[in-house]
């Protein structure tokens, strides 16, 4: 018979409630603590770009910010058992975390504004080519003449 399973998840929970994580779990408290530091410079970096008027930032920052929150959103079941945890307070990594809350919600509200800028400009340039264009058939006084309105011109002559 096929012995059962053992998880690592359930182990690092154990521990958690325990108080007592192992040295793997101290690790992944610790490069968390790291990465969630990279994740708010570089985010601050963006906004200061933005700030200053140098959009090409946020494409050149995407792949390195998506990676770094890929990263976090992977190695936060690891680190979550134990947030409350002296570990984690003497790291100080629940006011790191709000300090990554609140540049990223800055960060949203910038680019959000900038992606609501970016629609408005487009629309008013798709009026104006619009506005100024040529489609369709004019008559001699300069009017558009189309042939769903009206029906075909015909010339009559009376003497």
């Amino acid at each position: 018979m096929i012995a059962a399973r053992k998880f690592k998840m359930s182990d690092r929970r154990k521990a958690a409630a325990s108080g007592v994580p192992s040295a793997q779990d101290i690790e992944n408290i610790d490069a968390f603590t790291v990465k969630i530091g990279d994740a708010v410079s570089l985010l601050r970096k963006e906004i200061t770009a933005i700030n200053e008027g140098n959009l090409n930032v946020v494409t050149d920052l995407y792949d390195e910010k998506s990676n770094i929150l890929k990263w976090l959103e992977l190695r936060m079941p690891l680190v979550e058992p134990f947030m409350k945890g002296d570990i984690a307070l003497t790291r100080k990594l629940p006011d790191r975390l709000a300090e990554f809350k609140q540049v990223v919600q800055e960060n949203s509200t910038l680019l959000s504004r900038m992606a609501t800028a970016a629609g408005t400009v487009a629309r008013e340039i798709e009026k104006a080519t619009q506005r100024h264009s040529l489609n369709g058939l004019y008559g001699q006084t300069g009017q558009k003449i189309s042939d769903q309105n009206r029906e075909k011109l015909t010339v009559d002559r009376e003497f």
